[in-house]
């Protein structure tokens, strides 16, 4: 089955197309990530130090910005209109560039994370276990 245009592409998928020898399929799949890594939120609306938030209309965004726009929900509300707007997820699209470039090799990316943990104040706990000898057994 063949995915239009407007559909995405699943990462399985974009991976797939990354290691394709078709060099067209493959440029637009970093089109597409290349829009989705480089996208930020004000590309779609700004705020004011008053808290006043205001959004660009469609037709005023680049294609490129369109593109990364996951969903933008407006609900209606006593105040006026609640409007929501998410993005396609940025690290997800920058981890396959990175991959692809080979920034990121996929054995770094399958180690685990080490996490340090300092820990305060900690009273050291001292114990002793008893052997059994030869007439405790």
């Amino acid at each position: 089955m063949t995915k239009s245009r407007s559909e995405p592409i699943s990462i399985r998928e974009a991976r797939g197309a990354l290691k394709s020898d078709d060099t067209g399929r493959r440029d637009a799949v970093l089109s597409e990530l290349d829009a989705l890594a480089g996208a930020e939120i004000t590309d779609v609306l700004s705020w004011d130090a008053d808290g006043e938030v205001h959004v660009r209309a469609s037709e005023e965004l680049p294609a490129r910005v369109r593109k990364a726009i996951k969903r933008v929900k407006v609900r209606p509300t006593s105040a006026g209109n609640e409007i929501e707007v998410e993005l396609h997820d940025k690290m997800a699209a920058l981890r396959l560039l990175s991959k692809h470039t080979g920034l990121l090799d996929d054995a770094a990316a399958a180690k685990p994370t080490l996490i340090g943990i300092n820990v305060k104040h900690a009273q050291p706990v001292e114990y002793s276990v008893d052997e059994p000898g030869p007439d405790k057994a």
